[in-house]
């Protein structure tokens, strides 16, 4: 795709608007990171972007068509996503992230997908490996993971769909800053050539993509990378200092400070 384009969009869920006047303009290849506090209409925008909502007001367009003329079937099969709230089905875990039936040449590319992930060894210690059915739903031996390994096969489903647009939406809201690190850095790195836009609560995980839009009550306060928005000294700034002080000891903060000021990276 060469863009996606929101114009002058609103929505409102009955009464509460949560997207206000909102126009941004996403370039093919690139990836973007929407941050913000909960309830800033992150994932608002993405529902927008996929069809499951309608703008009250504005249009968004897709190489400067309305995403409105296109086949909705056809439209949503340009975007793989992973979002924040997923379904794990009583299947197993090949079909869970493939989402059909297992065909020649798909073990190798759901094994592949299950390593970017981050949750391939832990498949590989089950049972059955990647034909373990998952719940015990409907099967007693079925396997029980953790919510964190869910949400990683989740994230598998879309590094193995061949599309356009990656979507990620919190991918790693229940997983340690660690495992979330390296989650963000084999996204990044699978995307490449790609669009890719990905929200994330924690703003160390957007360092490296190639815009950053932040939101608060559903329009955008500041844009730019993350150097640039580090160099401001404005609220995307002071969002990332307070949340370093959580993983960086207070005796360093001092220290850590003076980076801060200079625009500089710490985790």
């Amino acid at each position: 795709i060469k863009s996606i384009e929101f114009r002058n969009v609103s929505f409102s869920y009955k009464e509460e608007q949560v997207i206000r006047n909102l126009s941004f303009e996403i370039k093919g290849g690139k990836t973007y990171a929407l941050v913000g506090h909960n309830g800033a209409g992150k994932s608002t925008i993405i529902k927008l972007l996929l069809r499951l909502y309608d703008p009250t007001e504005g249009e968004i367009f897709l190489n400067g068509r309305n995403i409105k003329e296109y086949n909705l079937r056809k439209y949503r099969e340009l975007f793989a996503e992973a979002f924040q709230d997923c379904q794990i089905f009583s299947l197993p875990v090949v079909e869970n992230v493939l989402m059909r039936k297992v065909f020649e040449g798909d073990e190798e590319v759901v094994t592949e997908a299950l390593k970017l992930a981050g949750v391939y060894e832990k498949v590989e210690s089950l049972p059955k490996g990647i034909y373990t059915i998952l719940t015990k739903e409907f099967a007693e031996d079925g396997a029980v993971l953790s919510g964190g390994e869910y949400q990683k096969i989740v994230v598998a489903r879309a590094f193995v769909k061949e599309c356009p647009v990656k979507i990620f939406d919190e991918p790693s809201s229940a997983l340690d800053p660690i495992a979330e690190y390296r989650l963000f850095d084999n996204i990044l790195k699978s995307s490449r050539n790609k669009t890719m836009l990905f929200i994330s609560h924690r703003l160390s995980s957007v360092q490296n993509a190639d815009w950053v839009l932040m939101l608060e009550e559903g329009t955008i306060i500041e844009e730019g990378t993350h150097k640039m928005l580090m160099q401001n000294q404005g609220a995307y700034a002071d969002m990332y200092k307070k949340q370093a002080v959580n993983y960086l000891a207070t005796a360093d903060f001092e220290k850590i400070e003076g980076i801060f000021s200079a625009g500089g990276e710490v985790i």
